[in-house]
């Protein structure tokens, strides 16, 4: 990678770059921290979770370094969301599960939960010997059933959820990885790097390291590829933001449909 440009600024650019990398820095820094001090993902917490995300946007406002939403990518914006909804749960559906067993093994050792290589996901008996890759409640009331269900936290709160994954963490994370980091590593000060520019190296170190914040670390890289060249090709932050949001709204809606609550 070539050495990173720098512009020199007046102290006024200055100023505004520091605000600018703060903007979108703080947010996505204090939704990890909160997800780290919450810790048991209950429904409420993650609800709280969704209200502070929402609180910190509407404080720090990173759209201001940003022209609005153009109407014309937003096909392509839900296309690409669509698309990589697929990719997320592709090798893991019941289908492929029964057809090609070995296929789904392989997916999971390899390319789920990055910090344990070559093993398979821990399943757990979630009642009438049914076994999952996720725990559910032994006893009480909701025995059986997930902590994120809504017969466990309600609907009310479960909308929250949806709304927390679908807009809150798309808004954030779009704005930090897509809109700073990957322009921040191209130069400085960020926001005057054209968003335009295609930089393959750069796109991939943030796509990996988006991807390594999940735990379907390899579908999560190439979600990481699909919305940047998204933002790149059509340079519109919303584009990006429209299709995390559309991944993360069907995979909420799959969620509940299946029973599929790993991918939650």
């Amino acid at each position: 990678m070539s050495e990173r440009p720098h512009i020199e600024l007046t102290p006024e650019e200055d100023r505004e770059n520091t605000k600018a990398v703060i903007v979108h820095v703080i947010p996505f820094a204090i939704w990890l921290t909160l997800m780290v001090w919450l810790g048991d993902p209950s429904g409420w917490k993650y609800a709280a979770r969704s209200i502070a995300g929402l609180v910190l946007l509407l404080a720090f406002r990173p759209w201001r370094w940003y022209p609005r939403l153009q109407l014309k990518n937003i096909p392509a914006a839900i296309g690409v969301g669509v698309l990589i909804f697929f990719v997320w749960i592709g090798l893991e559906t019941p289908w492929v599960a029964e057809n090609a067993p070995a296929v789904t093994e392989w997916y999971d050792r390899l390319f789920v939960d990055i910090t344990k290589p070559f093993k398979l996901r821990e399943l757990h008996d979630i009642g009438n010997g049914v076994m999952a890759p996720y725990e559910v409640i032994a006893e009480g009331e909701h025995a059986g059933q997930h902590v994120y269900s809504p017969q466990v936290t309600g609907w009310f709160n479960f909308w929250l959820h949806m709304f927390g994954t679908s807009v809150v963490i798309a808004v954030i994370e779009e704005f930090f990885f897509r809109g700073f980091l990957y322009r921040w590593m191209l130069g400085s000060p960020f926001f005057k790097i054209d968003s335009g520019k295609l930089h393959w190296p750069t796109l991939l170190m943030i796509s990996v390291f988006f991807g390594i914040e999940h735990f379907e670390w390899m579908a999560g890289i190439i979600c990481g590829i699909a919305f940047g060249l998204l933002y790149i090709k059509t340079q519109d932050i919303w584009a990006a933001i429209i299709a995390h949001g559309t991944t993360n709204f069907l995979l909420g809606l799959y969620v509940i449909k299946y029973n599929a609550y790993q991918f939650w």
